[in-house]
């Protein structure tokens, strides 16, 4: 009776510890299961898959087929690139991922922090995830209408640009060719001057951006290139803001 009486506390103490580990676990689990359901709340979502509601573009050029966002010059050319606007709230810190393909002997691409040109309301410039047939360029950052900026970064490099615009590449990978005239994700993540572009899952570039002449907020826009005769189409549009 007197052995009992020792391992009495220890018992009781083992079972405070399993009500405990288990209070937590169910507190654990139902701290995950609200922060996967606010990430689904901050979903946005900017296509509807019937019409081009809620975006802006030449009807020329853009229009919904199959349940996609199509985008064609077959039958009408265009002066300079043409694109299809989100008339939404502008976007800062965010995660886009979307479904693209590109036909025809041109390329197209995704404007994202970006302005209208004034006097044409479907021309931008800002930051463009390109979708290119060149390897090398396919994912890149090309700056559209930003001047001495040009092509920012290609495939396979994580950079670090300081305020004068000189770019430090830190690391650099030979990317594989991509048919982009098949289905492709491609993702962009944007936080503060952080920006990652994903293709396919895979990281594409990373760079940190502090040249002076940055984009921090603006809008989305989908391309449509000049010149060779094309057509572009996009699916599964998805965006977070991530500064909501």
């Amino acid at each position: 009776m007197k052995q009992s009486m020792t391992y009495l506390p220890v018992l009781l103490a083992a079972l405070l510890s399993v009500s405990i580990c288990s209070v937590h676990a169910d507190h654990c689990a139902e701290h995950e299961n609200k922060a996967g359901l606010d990430e689904f709340k901050a979903e946005e979502p900017i296509f509807n898959g019937k019409d081009l509601k809620g975006w802006s573009g030449d009807p020329k050029f853009w229009s919904v087929k199959d349940g996609v966002i199509y985008g064609t010059t077959l039958e009408h050319k265009t002066q300079g690139n043409t694109f299809l606007v989100y008339q939404g709230e502008d976007t800062g810190d965010f995660h886009l991922s979307l479904e693209a393909r590109c036909m025809g002997k041109n390329n197209s691409g995704v404007m994202y922090r970006s302005s209208l040109v004034e006097g044409n309301p479907f021309a931008m410039g800002g930051y463009q995830c390109d979708i290119h047939p060149k390897a090398a360029y396919t994912a890149m950052i090309y700056g559209e209408r930003m001047g001495r900026r040009g092509i920012i970064i290609t495939r396979g490099q994580k950079m670090v640009i300081d305020e004068s615009g000189k770019k430090n590449i830190l690391s650099q990978e030979k990317p594989e060719a991509v048919d982009i005239s098949e289905w492709n994700t491609y993702e962009i993540i944007c936080k503060g001057n952080h920006i990652i572009q994903k293709l396919n899952g895979k990281v594409a570039i990373d760079l940190v951006d502090n040249d002076k002449s940055k984009l921090l907020k603006g809008k989305i826009g989908l391309q449509l290139h000049a010149g060779a005769p094309m057509e572009a189409e996009f699916r599964n549009i998805r965006l977070i803001r991530l500064d909501k």
